[in-house]
C-alpha cells in the first residue's frame, strides 16, 4: 500500500510579536479541519503560540518564521522552522523545571510549556543551519472494548487477507487480551488508531480467516526506517501448536517486502510463533514484571537484499561491543571513531523519552548532546525510578555522529548495548538496556 502522506498548509511570517494571532488561528483552524478535536488542536496552538513567542523574544525581526501544518490520519504534525542558532533546548528535558529566581528560565519558560502540550517533540537542524521543530498531536481513541472479544477456534483451512478495519479492530483487541503488553505495540492498545495506521498505509496487515470468517492469527509490519522493516507478530488465536499459520503469514510478509527496497526486516517483539529459522539472532533484552521477574526477549533479522555495506559512528568504547556484533553477522561495516578534540560543544544536552506504562518500561532518545550529558541522563533516571519503571532502555543512532557521544555517560550511569538493528534510523541503532 501507498503510505498517505496526508494534506499540507504553509504559513510563512517575520518573527513579530503582530504576527502571533495570524499563526494560531492558523494552526488552530487547520488542526481542527485535519479532524483533530478541539482539546488537541487547542494543546497544539499553544504549544506553537509558546515557541514563536520566543522565537521573536530570541530573533531580529527580520527573520522568518515557516509553519508547516500537515495530517497523517491518527495525528497533526506542525513543523516550524526558523534560521537561529542560539535556541536553547534544555526546557524540552522530561526533568526540566523553571526557578521563579531566574529570569532567564523564566523567559524561556514558555518552551517548557509548548513540550507538555504535545505528545512528541523532535528537534534537528533546518535550512539554511537553523533550527527545524517538529510537534505532534495524536488523535484521541478510545481503549479496547472487550465486548468485541472474539472466541478463538482452532482453522484447519485457511486463507490470507487484508482485515478490514472491523476486523482490524477485533484483532487487535484479541491481542491485547491474549498476549503480554511487551509483545505489542503501545498503538494495539486503541484499536481505532491501528485501523488509522493501516489505512493510511503506515502499517500493513494480514490475517488467516477460515471458510466460516474466523480467525486464526495475524501478523502486522511497518517501515522504521528507508531501509527496515518491523514486523510484530504472528499472533495465533486459539490455534494448535505448530499451526501452518504462523508460517504462512510470516511467508507472505516476507514475498511483500522482497518487492519492496528494503534491506532488511526485523523482529525486535517475537512472539512463541515467530518462524525463528528465517531470521539471525540480534541480541537479546531483559523485560522485568512489577516483581522483578525477568523474561529474555531475543531481537531478530532478515536480509532483504545484499547489504551494500555502511559507515557507523562509533565511541572508542563501544568498539568492542559493535567489532563483536557486525563479525557475528557478517555485517560490512567501516568503523569511523568519534573523539573529543576540544571543539566548543553546546552546554546543555537534551533527551526525549517514551514511558510506555502497559509495558512498565521507557525509552530514551538523544535529541542534543551537550556537556551536561552525565548529569541530564542521571537526573532522567532518577525521575524514571520515582516512576517505579523496571525496563528502561536507550536507543543510539550510528548514522548520526553526535549521538555516539552519549555512550561513556551511558556505560558509566549503568547501561549496557545488548542489540544492534541494522540500519534502524540514519545508520544501525545500537539499543542499551539499564541494570540488565
Amino acid at each position: 500500500m501507498k503510505k498517505d502522506t496526508g494534506r499540507a498548509l504553509s504559513l510563512s511570517v517575520y518573527t513579530e510579536m503582530g504576527f502571533l494571532p495570524m499563526c494560531t488561528s492558523f494552526v488552530e483552524h487547520g488542526a481542527l479541519a485535519f479532524g483533530l478535536d478541539e482539546r488537541g488542536a487547542t494543546a497544539l496552538t499553544l504549544a506553537v503560540e509558546e515557541i514563536f513567542s520566543y522565537l521573536c523574544r530570541i530573533s531580529s525581526p527580520d527573520r522568518g518564521v515557516t509553519i508547516r501544518s500537515s495530517s497523517r490520519r491518527y495525528y497533526n504534525l506542525v513543523e516550524i522552522s526558523c534560521p537561529v542558532k542560539d535556541f536553547d533546548m534544555r526546557l524540552f528535558n522530561l526533568t526540566a523545571r523553571v526557578s521563579a529566581e531566574d529570569e532567564t528560565a523564566l523567559e524561556q519558560m514558555g518552551l517548557l510549556i509548548a513540550s507538555r502540550f504535545v505528545d512528541r517533540l523532535n528537534v534537528t537542524q533546518g535550512p539554511d543551519n537553523g533550527i527545524l521543530l517538529s510537534l505532534v498531536k495524536e488523535k484521541s481513541y478510545p481503549e479496547a472494548d472487550q465486548i468485541m472479544t472474539m472466541h478463538p477456534k482452532e482453522v484447519s483451512r485457511f486463507s490470507l487477507i487484508r482485515p478490514q478495519p472491523e476486523l482490524l479492530k477485533i484483532i487487535t483487541t484479541a491481542v491485547k487480551a491474549l498476549y503480554p503488553p511487551y509483545l505489542f505495540p503501545k498503538a494495539f492498545l486503541y484499536p481505532g488508531k491501528v485501523v488509522d495506521m493501516v489505512e493510511g498505509g503506515e502499517y500493513e496487515a494480514l490475517a488467516a480467516t477460515g471458510p466460516d470468517g474466523s480467525v486464526g492469527g495475524a501478523l502486522l509490519w511497518h517501515w522504521v526506517s528507508e531501509k527496515t522493516v518491523e514486523c510484530f507478530g504472528p499472533y495465533l488465536f486459539g490455534q494448535a501448536k505448530g499451526s501452518a499459520i504462523s508460517g504462512e503469514l510470516m511467508e507472505a510478509c516476507i514475498g511483500a517486502i522482497a518487492k519492496s527496497p528494503a534491506l532488511g526486516l526485523v523482529s525486535l517483539l517475537p512472539t512463541d510463533e515467530l518462524p525463528r529459522e528465517h531470521f539471525e539472532d540480534l541480541g537479546t533484552l531483559t523485560l522485568f514484571d512489577e516483581k522483578g521477574n525477568g523474561t529474555a526477549l531475543t531481537a531478530y533479522f532478515r536480509q532483504m537484499h545484499e547489504d551494500p555495506g555502511a559507515y557507523s559512528w562509533c565511541h572508542p568504547e563501544l568498539e568492542p561491543f559493535l567489532r563483536s556484533q557486525y563479525g557475528r553477522l557478517a555485517m560490512p561495516r567501516e568503523i569511523l571513531f568519534v573523539r573529543d578534540l576540544g571543539e566548543t560543544k553546546s552546554p546543555f544536552s537534551v533527551l526525549s523519552v517514551n514511558i510506555e506504562r502497559s509495558g512498565n518500561k521507557a525509552t530514551i532518545r538523544p535529541v542534543r548532546s551537550g556537556k551536561d550529558m552525565q548529569e541530564n541522563l542521571i537526573g532522567h533516571l532518577s525521575l524514571l525510578k520515582k516512576e517505579s519503571l523496571k525496563n528502561v532502555f536507550f536507543v543510539m543512532d550510528l548514522g548520526i555522529p553526535w549521538q555516539t557521544e552519549f555512550t561513556h555517560p551511558l556505560l558509566q550511569s549503568g547501561f549496557s548495548p545488548r542489540v544492534v538493528v541494522p540500519y534502524g534510523g540514519e545508520g544501525d541503532q545500537v539499543i542499551f538496556q539499564l541494570g540488565a
